[in-house]
C-alpha cells in the first residue's frame, strides 16, 4: 500500500541513522504532536527490531514552550508511561534548548524529528542533515519528510496508536494555548442547531493544516 511504503522508508531513515549512531547518541524531538506521535511510534518499534533484547530506554526530547495545553501535558506524561522514556526536558528557543542539551547530556548527537516537508523552512531538507552553521551540532534524521497530513493520520489510526485528545476537539496543529485554536475548516453546525468541530483527521484539504494557528 502507498502507506506501507512510506512506514519502509521511513523505517530505512531510522535504520541509517542508526547505523551511524548508537541509541545513547541518538533522542527523538517529542512534544505530543501528532507527527512526532507517529515518529516516536516507528522509532520504538525499530529499536526493538534491532536490539530486541535490550533494556536501555528511549531518549526523547521535550523542548517546553509557554502556557503548554493541560491536554497536551497529560498525553506527554501518558506518553512517558507508555513508552518508558528518557525524557530530556528543556525551554527556550530550540537554540537555546539544544545549547542546553549539550551540556546536560554530551552524549547526545543526532536528533529524530518529525519535520515533514511542508512544513515551514523544510522544503529544502534531507533525510540525514546537520544543523546550520552557527547551531549546536547534531546530526537531524528526518524519516518523516514525504509524508503528508493524511499519511500521519492513517498511520495513528491504522495502528491504534494513543495521540492527543485535543485533535478530537478541531485542533489541527498544535502549538500554545496563546497561539492555537480550533481549525475553522472543521466547524460545523449539528442538527440542534449547536455549533460543533470534527476530529482533526476529518480535515479535507491539507493546506488548511495550520489553520489552527494564529
Amino acid at each position: 500500500s502507498p502507506l506501507g511504503e512510506k512506514v519502509a522508508v521511513a523505517l530505512r531513515t531510522i535504520e541509517t541513522g542508526l547505523d551511524q549512531y548508537s541509541p545513547e547518541e541518538i533522542c527523538v524531538g517529542f512534544n505530543g504532536g501528532k507527527d512526532c506521535t507517529a515518529l516516536l511510534h516507528l522509532y520504538y518499534a525499530a529499536l526493538k527490531r534491532r536490539y530486541p533484547e535490550s533494556k536501555d530506554r528511549v531518549k526523547a526530547l521535550y523542548i517546553r514552550i509557554m502556557s503548554p495545553f493541560p491536554e497536551m501535558e497529560r498525553f506527554l506524561q501518558d506518553t512517558i508511561k507508555r513508552y518508558d522514556l528518557d525524557l530530556v526536558s528543556v525551554e527556550g528557543s530550540i537554540k537555546q534548548a539544544l545549547r542546553e542539551v549539550q551540556e546536560r547530556r554530551p552524549e547526545l548527537r543526532a536528533v529524530l524529528m518529525g519535520t515533514r516537508r511542508t512544513d515551514p523552512y523544510s522544503c529544502t531538507l534531507t533525510a540525514l542533515c546537520p544543523t546550520d552553521p552557527g547551531w549546536p551540532d547534531y546530526m537531524r534524521v528526518n524519516p518523516l519528510l514525504d509524508w503528508t497530513y493524511h499519511d500521519i493520520w492513517s498511520f495513528l489510526r491504522t495502528l491504534y496508536v494513543p495521540y492527543c485528545i485535543l485533535y478530537d476537539k478541531g485542533y489541527t496543529s498544535l502549538g500554545s494555548m496563546d497561539n492555537t485554536c480550533r481549525n475553522p475548516s472543521l466547524q460545523m453546525v449539528d442538527g440542534r442547531g449547536v455549533t460543533r468541530y470534527r476530529p482533526a483527521y476529518q480535515l479535507e484539504k491539507e493546506e488548511e493544516e495550520r489553520n489552527s494557528r494564529a
